[in-house]
């Protein structure tokens, strides 16, 4: 809704002159008029009381979408207003409103820069992560990965200095562990994984693992997982379901690489295979559809790097991770075999683009299995050779790391050769 401007002001196609902020239709009036009422506490008291006070506010907030109206407030100090006036406002309502007004400034670089000046307001902000209003922490957390995706590397530093004097760590995964508000939920893993992205670097990264990295997180990465993706699947769109795989594994990709990382995720290594379990399963289904995902090499590359550090294949199943692997390496092998037959399972443009993916993905595919081959126990190891057969050969010659594929070859000789053995009799 953009709010209507006084009359008796000169029309210009329908906008009036003289009145609009930057190329924008809005009223500049409009926003004066509201900043103003800031200013005056004995005044605001009372406002704070008026629906049309919230109304105003929501408008305002829509229209800060706009950069020319962020440029606006920043011109009229508007953080500084919020600031000054903030003691008094205590209704959850009005507190979303305006946090959420901050945060679509926030999308502004110049904005993120002078919040930051503001270290005892963001504090005061960063306190609302324990609030029990849902809508209030979502908007507080969308306001830190705006600012944190545009912040550069000393404002970094000050994102990470005022989590770790807050405890934000802690309030996180308690979100993420107790609640199944699966807005608050997918906004709390955006929030982990924009944390991960841009505090886990080499400047920041001692200050990261000291907050950020400990068996609460792996449990409450996983606890939400599980509640958006398997609970509440029904209720996401596919891009947001998607979306939420994806990140999950860079999060993970993030908690597991450090030194001490295999030590202490020791106690999560089967809430993670359920994790991997879900993603392949997940994208073995679509590919079985024939949908190809541009995204599954590094997915498949990804999960390779969890396995190995955590060394999950030495206490999980071969129905975990390796069936859903094995069942997407198939299908590729059945598709190029059809094609190359003369079927059309795609379009004749698509089919160079495939070929260059398909030979890309089966040999990611070949590493991770040969990654569990490694690791498995000899029961497990059986059981995998038993199902993939003669393919066992064309696995080989697609693994790159020649280590991995000598360690597999001499675990795997002996038993192979006697599976010859026995057929040839």
């Amino acid at each position: 809704m953009k709010p209507e401007p006084s009359s008796g002001e000169d029309e210009k196609d329908g906008i009036v002159t003289g009145d609009v902020i930057g190329d924008t239709a809005y009223s500049e009036r409009f926003v004066l008029r509201l900043l103003l009422k800031f200013a005056n506490l004995d005044t605001l008291s009372e406002e704070l009381k008026e629906k049309t006070f919230e109304g105003d506010l929501c408008t305002l907030w829509d229209m800060t979408a706009e950069r020319d109206v962020v440029v606006f407030l920043q011109k009229h100090d508007t953080l500084k207003l919020i600031n000054f006036s903030w003691p008094i406002i205590e209704s959850p309502r009005i507190i979303e409103i305006l946090i959420g007004i901050i945060g679509n400034m926030c999308c502004q670089k110049e904005v993120t820069e002078k919040l930051l000046e503001m270290k005892t307001f963001v504090k005061s902000l960063l306190l609302y992560i324990q609030s029990d209003d849902s809508l209030i922490i979502i908007q507080l957390l969308r306001l830190i990965n705006s600012s944190l995706f545009l912040a550069q590397d000393n404002f970094v530093s000050t994102w990470i200095e005022l989590f770790i004097s807050s405890g934000y760590s802690n309030n996180l995964y308690y979100i993420l562990k107790n609640s199944s508000n699966k807005e608050l939920l997918v906004t709390g893993l955006e929030n982990f994984n924009t944390i991960c992205s841009y505090c886990n670097t080499e400047r920041h990264r001692t200050q990261f693992f000291g907050h950020f990295v400990n068996s609460v997180a792996m449990e409450s990465l996983s606890t939400a997982f599980i509640e958006v993706v398997v609970n509440q699947k029904d209720s996401c769109e596919r891009d947001e379901l998607e979306r939420i795989l994806l990140i999950s594994l860079q999060i993970l990709l993030n908690l597991v690489g450090f030194e001490k990382s295999c030590e202490m995720y020791n106690e999560n290594k089967d809430d993670v295979t359920k994790m991997i379990s879900i993603v392949l399963s997940y994208y073995e289904e679509k590919l079985n559809n024939k949908e190809i995902d541009l995204d599954l090499v590094d997915i498949i590359e990804s999960t390779t790097t969890i396995v190995r550090a955590l060394e999950i294949a030495e206490v999980c199943s071969h129905k975990q991770y390796f069936r859903p692997s094995y069942s997407m390496w198939k299908t590729l092998s059945e598709i190029a075999i059809f094609d190359k037959n003369g079927g059309a399972s795609f379009e004749n443009e698509d089919k160079e683009e495939l070929q260059v993916f398909s030979k890309k993905f089966k040999a990611c595919l070949s590493t991770l299995i040969f990654t569990y081959m490694e690791k498995a126990t000899i029961e497990n190891l059986l059981k995998v050779l038993d199902e993939i057969g003669d393919d066992y050969d064309e696995f080989l010659s697609l693994v790159r790391d020649v280590d991995l594929a000598k360690a597999v070859s001499e675990r795997s000789s002996g038993y192979r050769t006697r599976l010859k053995e026995t057929e040839n009799c």
